[in-house]
This record gives structure tokens, C-alpha cells and sequence, in this order.
């Protein structure tokens, strides 16, 4: 069933390096933007210990480029982020974590852009830890049905991945789920690259569902009455 003004986010779990850590907070690089006060989900893993924390971004600025596969200019970004969220549990295992690199890194810290200090002292990690942070990604639904939709995005994604979604309803609600990629095509749209990409719904709650098949039911109505 075609759809109009139906759109959606896409969670994208993309690679960065980060550059320093303390209990307060982490400073990283990425080849996307972190929007200054923007939360984000950050996972690190450090001698097989795994941490994933919510950061909120405070300061973020343009640092270089590198090359891409195809040649072209890609910008990189450094940004600093304090979490937020943090449970006295959660606190103690960020100073598990951090703990797992040498004393020798430890440094003062100062003041990292508005919006708060670190209160702490500062691990530089000089072979820049990898690590991943969930960017959103808006999408529009083109055609939606029970059983998945055709959405069109501007960032291409591998077939058969699995993706975290969210579809957004008129009257202020949404169904969250677990999307598998079908399909995925270029299309040209007035001398920009948009993505057709096809998606099945794989992992849904059962109230969700309800709502889903509401909705459809609705564009149903709404077209035979047309």
C-alpha cells in the first residue's frame, strides 16, 4: 500500500576511534557529524571487556579528511561527549573499564566546551580504541504492508543486515522494530542519489503489530473511499 508523508529512523552502529576517556565522559573521532547536544548509544570493548554507555554531545568541531574508497574527500570530525543516564552500576563499570588501560596514559583534565566539565582525570588512548556509535537516520516510507515496506533513504545499506527502525504514525505514534534488508537500489531524484530499500519486519512486539495492522487498515479504508 503506497503511503504519503509516512517517514522513519534507521539506527546505523558506525565505527569511531576514541581518543580519551574518563568516568565523566569520552572524546572521539568520526566521518560523521555528532550533533552538539544530540544523545548518542556509544559501545567500546577493551581487553574483552564490553562497555556501552549514552553520551550526550557538548562539543563538536570539523579536524580533516581522509580519502575515500572512491577517491573522493571525506570530512572527519572530533567531538566530546558526557554520559548521561549513569546508575551507581553503571558508573562502576566505567571505572572497571577505564581501569583496563595503563596508569602511565593518566593526564589532569580541564574544562571540554559548554554544557559541563569532566571531574576527573582524563586516559588518553594513544592507539585510538575503536568503538561504535548508533547514528539515526531518517528515511520516507514509500510503501508500507504487514509484513515490511519499501523505504527510500539517502545512504545505501548491505542486504541482509539487521536494523533497529522506528516508523512514525499521524496523531503522534510510532512502532519501533527489528528490520531485515531485502533489497537495495539506486535511484536518481533530481540529480541526487537516493536508495530504494526494501525491508521486512523480522522482530515486533505483539502491541505494535496491533498498531501496524491498524494503520493499514486505515490507508484500506481511506483508498476504497476514494
Amino acid at each position: 500500500m503506497e503511503v504519503v508523508d509516512i517517514t522513519g529512523k534507521m539506527m546505523f552502529a558506525d565505527d569511531v576511534n576514541i581518543l580519551d576517556i574518563s568516568i565523566g565522559g569520552v572524546s572521539l573521532k568520526a566521518d560523521r557529524r555528532l550533533n552538539i547536544g544530540h544523545e548518542y548509544a556509544v559501545k567500546m570493548e577493551n581487553s574483552g571487556r564490553v562497555l556501552a554507555v549514552k553520551g550526550l554531545v557538548v562539543w563538536s568541531v570539523l579536524s580533516g579528511n581522509k580519502e575515500g574508497a572512491r577517491g573522493d574527500s571525506i570530512p572527519l570530525y572530533t567531538a566530546g561527549m558526557k554520559f548521561i543516564d549513569v546508575s551507581d552500576k553503571k558508573l562502576e563499570e566505567i571505572v572497571n573499564f577505564i581501569e583496563k588501560y595503563e596508569q602511565g596514559a593518566l593526564m589532569p583534565i580541564s574544562p571540554y566546551g559548554t554544557g559541563g566539565m569532566r571531574q576527573s582525570v582524563r586516559i588518553r588512548i594513544d592507539a585510538q580504541e575503536k568503538a561504535t556509535v548508533n547514528f539515526p537516520e531518517n528515511y520516507k516510507v514509500k510503501i508500507l504492508s504487514l509484513g515490511g515496506m519499501l523505504v527510500e533513504s539517502e545512504r545505501p545499506v548491505e542486504i541482509e543486515s539487521r536494523l533497529s527502525m522506528e516508523v512514525f504514525f499521524p496523531e503522534n505514534t510510532s512502532i519501533t522494530f527489528l528490520g531485515r534488508v531485502a533489497s537495495c537500489r539506486l535511484v536518481q531524484d533530481e540529480k541526487v542519489e537516493l536508495f530504494h530499500i526494501g525491508i521486512e519486519f523480522i522482530d515486533m512486539s505483539e502491541e505494535h503489530k496491533e498498531k501496524l495492522q491498524e494503520f493499514v487498515l486505515s490507508l484500506n479504508v481511506v483508498k476504497e473511499n476514494a
